[in-house]
């Protein structure tokens, strides 16, 4: 008896060892679930716990089996191959067990093992069959959610609760209504998980909804806290940082991981470099650590992308167009390519493949974030290069509210409004726009037409001059120098100027009218100082540039205008009136009344000036004639301005060489350009999206010891052996042996 309750105890305690070292390999085996790491199971440490676990249960196996135990063996085996990872072999010894006489553990094992397997119709009926307890219903809920039956999980969550599960249940519920698109209910159960215990895999997962959810700074949070434990949270950490634009900070972090041994991340971290040393505008670098993540990473939609930015911001389209295409061949769904591919349609001036591409990625276009603005700016210049005006406005204006110093928009407005006759709108933004680049001699030379369309020809002398001094041949910058020049009463040069662009650019009409202007001028010139001669060489002059001008651009009605002038010079009063009246805008109302006024026909000349200033009452020309008109006080003006000298007390050009003291309109001709952009091409950045999406169960495996046997067992019996003594001869029967005597 007494060495039956030796050997009982001896089997127990062999158990009890089984069940210590199970009880040790448990939470390592479930944190490879919990982090989403299988490496831990290969970790030496766990391994030779296996190891220990298969002689300990051999030692109890030998010494406690009979054969009635066969079930509770193959139950055991199971466990520790499901611990080794041979999940399907485990399920395999276990299902077609009847388990309906035996311990209800082993239903709650074999659930186990089939929630594994991805069995799991069989697993939710092991559980149910299974003692009640947290751990089944939480399994039962991870078995409906790994079978995408979200619904059901739901409905099963609302009947049930697991409590005391460390977190696992909430963040289970969580994972689910992501998976059903309830963002908000997600990072709640999220929530309530990390209340119950801070681990690294609800932290992550609430900052991956979150990066979803455009709550880039809340997710930042997430990822900092489990970041110093954890170098998979490092990573996610430093690409979140990306996602803020927050590129230095977020390169620190690339390096620390790049300073470990570990491997795991090294594709990712040489990537999220790359994309740091782009946001920071180092090209060269952000392209060496591009081809770097190729070594070591497949050519990832991030990756492709990236390398494709880097070669727009260096104006490589048919390079970057490459990139791009091959990234949309492979991921249709993938939106950061079609807008590089946009930009790259746009280099290349193919603006309505650019606006397609844009339509396909137009999800992806944030009207909030502030590193869309280059690519507002190039889909609105792509839309007015094809003459679609509302829509080029309205991403102009987003371009704006985006980047108030993004002064390609704010040009871009001004062309509009130039197109649309909106000049003092186009002033204001061009105005706004040269603040911020003052090196584009167009957006200086459109300024300043804008300029000499108010009459502000003094300001305009300086914008001229800055145009010019950019560059030289800028022929509408040219034009109006020569203009302003005019104004300033610097007539022969003005002149010499106008001489050379007629010779240069013969097929220009504007430049023949504005020649044909100074002509008439510095003809009134001759006039006051009774050079009748060259007054008339002049106007003769002066007609033929508005004859050239007007037969090269007969749609310019306005330059009839100017003709009419030297028809009234000439006197042929007849010519001037018809003149006039092809272009019966208000200058040519004006400049009918003073041809009244110098025939003293006053009734008709205060008719024609009456309408005018009906049209313009602010009109200051208009004003000046008619006060000069009223008071009857032309003809002392004419003998005061014919009088003049260099320092004249009138600074106006009209009345200064005025012929008979009232002021003539001439209407000068210039043309805005086409403002083009070579493009910033500072795209946002494709940052890494991670679908690290997985559920959490609780393998809490069980043992089951064999059953203790009753009975006595049968004694063995003690053989007893008789000596055999070997009889030497002449022994007389003694046995041993002697030894001799030695001398």
């Amino acid at each position: 008896m007494l060495t039956l309750l030796t050997r009982g105890a001896a089997f127990a305690q062999d158990f009890n060892e089984c069940q210590r070292i199970l009880k040790d390999l448990l939470p390592v085996f479930n944190r490879s679930f919990e982090e989403n790491n299988p490496a831990l199971l290969r970790d030496e440490a766990y391994q030779r716990g296996i190891r220990n676990l298969q002689a300990a249960y051999a030692l109890y196996h030998k010494q406690a089996f009979q054969p009635s135990d066969s079930v509770q063996r193959m139950n055991n085996e199971a466990v520790i191959l499901a611990l080794l990872g041979n999940h399907q072999k485990a399920f395999h010894i276990m299902e077609e067990l009847d388990l309906s006489t035996q311990d209800p553990h082993l239903h709650y094992n074999r659930g186990l093992f089939s929630l594994l397997s991805g069995k799991y119709d069989a697993a939710r009926n092991d559980f149910a069959d299974a003692p009640g307890g947290t751990q089944a219903t939480l399994n039962t809920l991870v078995s409906y959610a790994k079978q995408k039956k979200y619904a059901d999980a739901l409905g099963y969550a609302n009947g049930n609760s697991a409590k005391n599960t460390h977190g696992k249940w909430n963040y289970n519920l969580g994972m689910v209504y992501k998976f059903n698109n309830q963002f908000s209910e997600a990072v709640d159960e999220m929530a309530t998980a990390i209340r119950q215990k801070d681990e690294m895999a609800y932290r992550l997962q609430r900052g991956d909804i979150l990066m979803r959810t455009g709550n880039e700074k809340k997710a930042v949070k997430d990822f900092e806290k489990v970041s110093r434990t954890h170098l998979k949270a490092q990573i996610r950490y430093a690409n979140a940082l990306l996602s803020l634009n927050q590129f230095g900070a977020a390169k620190a972090v690339f390096e620390k991981y790049l300073e470990t041994d570990d491997r795991t991340f090294r594709g990712d971290a040489y990537l999220g470099m790359a994309h740091s040393f782009y946001g920071l505008k180092q090209i060269s670098e952000a392209q060496r650590y591009y081809k770097l993540a190729s070594t070591l990473k497949r050519e990832t939609p991030a990756l492709q992308s990236g390398m494709g930015n880097t070669h727009l911001s260096k104006h490589e389209y048919q390079t970057a167009f490459t990139l791009f295409d091959r990234v949309i061949k492979r991921d249709s769904t993938y939106l950061p390519a079609y807008l590089g591919r946009a930009v790259s349609y746009y280099g290349q001036k193919k603006y309505d493949l650019a606006l397609k591409d844009f339509k396909k990625a137009e999800k992806a276009l944030n009207e909030d974030n502030k590193f869309f603005a280059d690519l507002f700016v190039t889909k609105a210049f792509s839309e007015y290069y094809l003459k679609q005006t509302a829509p080029a406005q309205d991403d102009f204006q987003k371009a704006i509210k985006l980047d108030p110093t993004r002064y390609e928009a704010l040009a871009g407005m001004s062309s509009i409004m130039i197109d649309q006759k909106r000049y003092s709108e186009a002033g204001q933004f061009l105005s706004k726009a040269l603040v911020y680049e003052q090196g584009y001699d167009l957006m200086w030379s459109n300024y300043g037409n804008l300029l000499m369309h108010f009459d502000m020809y003094k300001k305009g002398y300086q914008v001229f001059k800055k145009a010019i001094s950019l560059n030289p041949s800028n022929v509408n910058a040219q034009n109006g120098w020569g203009i302003v020049l005019l104004e300033n009463d610097q007539l022969d040069k003005s002149m010499a100027l106008f001489d050379s662009l007629v010779k240069e650019k013969p097929e220009l009409p504007f430049v023949h009218n504005n020649h044909g202007i100074i002509q008439a001028y510095i003809g009134n010139r001759h006039e006051q100082r009774h050079q009748v001669n060259e007054a008339n060489a002049r106007y003769d002059g002066a007609f033929n540039d508005f004859k050239t001008a007007m037969d090269n651009a007969p749609s310019r009605k306005f330059y009839n205008v100017n003709q009419g002038n030297v028809y009234r010079y000439l006197e042929k009063f007849d010519e001037a009136k018809l003149s006039y009246q092809t272009y019966q805008d208000k200058s040519a109302l004006n400049n009918t009344a003073v041809m009244y006024a110098g025939k003293e026909q006053m009734k008709e000349a205060k008719y024609y000036l009456g309408v005018a200033l009906q049209i313009d009452s602010l009109h200051r020309v208009f004003q000046y004639n008619m006060t000069i008109l009223a008071k009857g006080k032309q003809k002392e003006m004419m003998r005061l301005v014919a009088s003049s000298d260099e320092n004249s007390p009138f600074s106006d050009i009209g009345i200064k060489y005025s012929r008979d003291g009232f002021v003539t309109i001439y209407l000068y001709d210039y043309e805005y350009d086409a403002l083009t952009f070579p493009g910033r091409h500072y795209m946002p950045l494709p940052v890494a999206e991670y679908k690290e999406d997985y559920f959490i169960p609780e393998y809490d495996f069980k043992l089951i010891a064999y059953e203790k046997k009753k009975g006595n067992s049968e004694k063995k019996k003690r053989v007893r052996y008789k000596s055999q003594k070997v009889k030497l001869p002449g022994s007389r029967g003694k046995s041993g042996t002697k030894c001799p005597v030695l001398f």
